[in-house]
C-alpha cells in the first residue's frame, strides 16, 4: 500500500509498505478520509515527542472495515469513525476519572492514517471506534479526534449561557471551540487572531471576529489556541476578576511562561490546561458531529492526494488553508 512517511522534520516521502494483517480483536480499515491537524504540522516543522520518525504519518481518520481479527467488534464492510487512542481503564488516573492522563494511553496510540490502510489495535477498536452514520460524510467523521480534544476542554468548564468568551487563535481547534460553544448556547463568543481568512470562517460559525491587537475588555473565559508562549502569558490579561483561562495550545518542550502573580492570586484567575481526551469526551464529540446544527465543513480547505503531502504541509506552514483531507 502507499503511505506518507515523515522521515524527519521537513522531509516527507511516499513509500510502498506492506498491508497489515489484523490480529485478535483488531480491525483493518480502508482509509476513506484522513484530515491534517496542528499536531502533525508541528511534527513536520520541528518534530514531536509522540510522533516517531521515520514513521507513517497522520492520526485523524474514517474508513471502511476491510478485514477483522478474531473477536473484533466490527464486520467487513462497516463504515467506521474513531480516534487513535483509548485508556486502559485500570491505572490510577483512569480510576480517578482522568482517563485522558492514562499512564499507557500514548503507548497504545495508532498512527499512520495518511495511507491506504490503517490497522486499529484491539484496545482502541473495542473502546473508541464507532459505526459511522450514513448521513455523516467520511470527511466530517474524520474530525472526531480533534473535536474530542475540544470536548475534553469543555468538560472542565462550568459554562453559563451569558458567559463572554474570547478564543485566541483562529486555527482549526479555535474554530471547533467556536462551533461547540455556539452549539451549547453560548452567544457571546469573540474569535481573535491575525489571519483574516480564518477569522472570516469563524464569523460563519457564529463568532465575532477581531484582530488580536484590537481586543479590549475582560472576559469570563479565555481560550488560548495558539501554543505560543507570549500569547499564553498575555491571555491572563484578558480575563475578568474571577475568570478562567484555558491554555489549550501546546507550546514547544522546554519553554516556560510567566504570569503576574498578583493578578492571578488577588483576581482569582483560574488557569486550566487540558490534555488529550477521555472516553466521555469522545462520545460527546460524536454526538456533536451527528447533530445537524454543527457544520464543520468550512474547516475543510480541500482534498489532497498522498502525492501532494509536501505541498499540503507547506501550504499549512504558510497559513494557507485550515485542514486538508487526504483520500488515499
Amino acid at each position: 500500500m502507499q503511505a506518507l512517511v515523515l522521515e524527519k522534520p521537513g522531509v516527507l516521502s511516499l513509500r510502498e509498505t506492506p498491508i497489515p494483517r489484523p490480529g485478535p480483536g483488531e480491525i483493518l480499515i480502508k482509509v476513506m478520509a484522513a484530515t491534517t491537524c496542528g499536531t502533525d504540522l508541528k511534527a513536520y516543522l520541528r518534530g514531536h515527542p509522540q510522533i516517531p520518525m521515520p514513521g507513517v504519518f497522520g492520526h485523524e481518520y474514517s474508513g471502511v472495515v476491510e478485514a477483522v481479527g478474531e473477536g473484533a467488534p466490527f464486520e467487513v464492510g462497516d463504515p467506521v469513525m474513531g480516534v487513535h487512542s483509548a485508556p486502559c481503564k485500570s491505572c490510577l488516573w483512569c480510576r480517578r476519572g482522568q482517563e485522558n492522563l492514562c499512564e499507557s494511553i500514548m503507548a497504545t496510540k495508532v498512527l499512520g492514517s495518511y495511507a491506504e490502510h490503517l490497522l486499529i489495535p484491539d484496545r482502541i477498536a473495542k473502546v473508541n471506534v464507532f459505526h459511522k452514520p450514513k448521513e455523516l460524510s467520511f470527511e466530517m467523521a474524520s474530525l472526531l479526534e480533534p473535536l474530542s480534544c475540544v470536548a475534553q476542554g469543555i468538560e472542565l468548564l462550568d459554562l453559563q449561557s451569558d458567559d463572554r468568551v474570547l478564543i485566541i487563535g483562529p486555527g482549526s481547534i479555535g474554530l471547533m471551540f467556536v462551533a461547540a460553544l455556539r452549539l451549547l448556547g453560548i452567544e457571546n463568543v469573540t474569535l481573535a487572531g491575525r489571519n483574516r481568512a480564518r477569522l472570516d470562517v469563524g464569523e460563519r460559525l457564529g463568532a465575532m471576529p477581531s484582530l488580536l491587537e484590537d481586543v479590549s475588555g475582560s472576559f469570563d473565559l479565555v481560550i488560548e489556541c495558539t501554543g505560543s508562549v507570549p500569547i499564553w502569558e498575555k491571555s491572563v490579561d484578558y480575563a475578568r476578576r474571577g475568570g478562567k483561562v484555558m491554555l489549550f495550545g501546546g507550546c514547544p518542550s522546554g519553554t516556560h511562561a510567566s504570569f503576574d502573580t498578583k493578578r492571578v492570586h488577588y483576581d482569582q484567575i483560574s488557569l486550566i490546561s487540558p490534555f488529550h481526551f477521555g472516553t466521555n469526551a469522545v462520545r460527546t464529540a460524536r454526538v456533536w458531529l451527528i447533530d445537524h446544527r454543527m457544520d464543520l465543513s468550512p474547516l475543510i480547505s480541500g482534498e489532497r492526494t498522498l502525492e501532494q503531502g509536501v505541498e499540503t504541509f507547506e501550504d499549512l506552514r504558510e497559513g494557507r488553508g485550515l485542514k486538508y483531507v487526504f483520500k488515499p
